[in-house]
């Protein structure tokens, strides 16, 4: 019973294994909130365009070329359109679908995928 009273703390062992932990979190963190700040303005992007008039009668190249300057100007330039964004029309109008997926490297062969599917509804 005597030595009981000594022990006040963690050891070395508990000190390394939390700084691993946090650690871990930490890394994964600032490997995923790039990829979620670009889809937030991806987002927002395209909510703000959807909101305004006229979109939904142009071609789809005028409405791809009207995203590609409005992500440039956010940013956003490494983004290939042709393959994660479609434009679909029907007898409801214009929709916009976002449909991609982001690959961070974290470990030697270990990555991290953020999956994103949005669709906006544009007006005419």
């Amino acid at each position: 019973m005597r030595f009981r009273s000594r022990q006040k703390g963690m050891g070395v062992g508990g000190w390394l294994l939390m700084i691993l932990i946090i650690g871990g979190g930490v890394s994964i963190g600032l490997k995923l909130v790039p990829v979620y700040m670009d889809h937030n303005t991806m987002n927002n992007v395209l909510t703000k365009m959807a909101s305004e008039d006229g979109h939904g009668s142009k071609l789809k190249d005028h409405i791809r070329d009207e995203i590609r300057k409005r992500f440039r100007v956010n940013n956003i330039r490494d983004f290939n359109l042709r393959d994660n964004l479609r434009i679909e029309r029907d007898a409801e109008g214009t929709t916009v679908v976002l449909d991609y997926q982001t690959r961070v490297p974290l470990v030697a062969n270990v990555e991290l995928v953020a999956t994103f599917s949005e669709q906006y509804r544009l007006q005419d």
